[in-house]
């Protein structure tokens, strides 16, 4: 997965904020969708986490092991 790439994932898999935290969205199970926007490391294994923006605006870091792509970015897209 790489930058820009549009996911699916849980609300149960958000990692921050945490699951509790997010009152608008009712249902653990439910999906949600967004764009990666960054990733973060956790200790030695690299881009372990992915920042996804979500259509609120709102970002929220997600095991990458949890997100289903739907689209890859384009490669001119990459920086």
């Amino acid at each position: 997965m790489n930058k820009k790439d549009w996911v699916r994932f849980r609300v149960s898999d958000v990692f921050l904020p945490s699951p509790e935290d997010l009152l608008h969205v009712p249902l653990a199970d439910r999906e949600i969708e967004g764009m990666i926007v960054d990733f973060s490391d956790s200790g030695l294994k690299l881009r372990a986490f992915a920042v996804v923006e979500v259509a609120n605006g709102r970002t929220m870091v997600v095991a990458v092991e949890k997100l289903t792509l739907i689209t890859p970015a384009s490669p001119e897209s990459e920086p």
